[in-house]
């Protein structure tokens, strides 16, 4: 680590360490030079396109609808940004109940992601934000992945021993987060600061500043990227900045993820607040505005298909399956007979329907039960 870049930061200090090296150990929020002024303006857009995507999740029939893909492609980028690779379609088949050989280990990590963001968001219906959420979080998400990973991880635990970010030496590192102990107390300070009131921050200024202490502190052995994201979300739902969970960074911070990273290192370096508060109020403009175009694409490809079978007289089982593709794009014929309480023949006569139309499609390596999947559904939701 460049420790003279470190030596006169504002925001934190340096403490030593593990083989003759330093750590930074960042100073407890809230900072006290954030130029208001200067973030006046990026504000008011960021807070106005997540107005926007909380009433247009408020109009959907059914919130589902996006909040189940908007997940699904946050643990896609959140993961792929930690070197943790799959496809939308093997994460929506491994979650349908296909036979995790053919999807891979990594999938299996991915779905994690999905599982441990859901139940924390959950959770908060009954406890609020807490180090506990982000344990559980973090024990959901690094269970029954590859052996190295999660004994080297300790899934639902901090970490026991000196970590480093950028080099597989620490004596290499770009970056050396605080020791085991300096952490813990770092993150008790976090957690009061969580549920202190008392500041007069707006909530998405405050959402930049928590997310960055996170991640500067580091408190996990493996998976604090992902769990620092998942907190964007859970911190904004609990302040109730979004009614709905709705607002997820990672794919465009993804697509930024070096500028994302720098960012982060220069408020540590230098205490540039006011820059990485820019950076990431505009993040949550685009990815609201991404978001929103999710759900228009939802919205009129779902009303192009009811069209369609409704002016050719179809059956209402029909529509009610087409309805159900837009929550869950993969499937199996008994699922289809379970949901809509009829028999399998039915059921697969249905299913027949929405092949010949080019709707669904036969997934690849399954059998017994086979499986499909809604394409189109799928691309809209995920990309290519």
């Amino acid at each position: 680590m460049d420790y003279a870049a470190f030596e006169k930061s504002p925001t934190g200090a340096l403490v030593a360490t593990e083989r003759g090296q330093r750590a930074f150990v960042p100073n407890a929020l809230p900072p006290v030079d954030i130029d208001l002024r200067a973030l006046a303006e990026p504000l008011e857009r960021a807070a106005s396109a997540l107005g926007e995507l909380d009433g247009i999740g408020r109009a959907l029939p059914s919130p589902y609808l996006l909040i189940a893909p908007l997940q699904g492609r946050e643990a896609l980028s959140s993961s792929t940004m930690e070197g943790t690779y799959t496809t939308a379609d093997d994460l929506l088949l491994l979650e349908a109940g296909a036979a995790e050989a053919e999807r891979g280990a990594d999938t299996r990590e991915v779905l994690n992601y999905r599982k441990a963001l859901s139940a924390a968001i959950e959770s908060l219906e009954k406890v609020p934000l807490s180090l506990r959420t982000l344990k559980d979080a973090h024990r959901t998400l690094l269970t029954n992945v590859r052996a190295d990973r999660g004994l080297r991880s300790r899934p639902g635990e901090f970490k026991q021993y000196q970590n480093f970010i950028g080099a597989y030496e620490i004596e290499k590192a770009r970056f050396i987060p605080p020791p085991p102990m300096e952490a813990l107390a770092c993150l008790n300070r976090l957690e009061t600061y969580l549920h202190d009131e008392s500041h007069a921050l707006p909530v998405l200024i405050n959402s930049a500043l928590i997310h960055y202490q996170f991640e500067t502190i580091h408190p996990f052995a493996d998976g604090n990227g992902r769990v620092g994201r998942m907190l964007i979300t859970l911190h904004l739902f609990q302040a109730k900045r979004i009614r709905l969970p709705l607002l997820y960074l990672s794919p465009v911070l993804e697509a930024k993820k070096d500028e994302y990273i720098d960012r982060m290192y220069a408020v540590s370096a230098q205490g540039a607040w006011t820059e990485w508060i820019l950076f990431y109020l505009n993040a949550i403009v685009e990815a609201s505005h991404f978001a929103i175009g999710v759900a228009d694409k939802l919205i009129n490809l779902q009303k192009k298909y009811r069209d369609r079978f409704q002016k050719a007289n179809r059956s209402a089982g029909l529509l009610a399956i087409v309805d159900r593709l837009f929550e869950r794009p993969a499937f199996t014929i008994p699922m289809i007979s379970e949901h809509l309480g009829i028999t399998y023949p039915a059921a697969k006569a249905n299913v027949d329907k929405l092949l010949q139309e080019g709707i669904v499609q036969e997934a690849k390596n399954t059998s017994n039960p086979r499986y499909y999947t809604a394409k189109e559904i799928i691309t809209s939701l995920y990309g290519n």
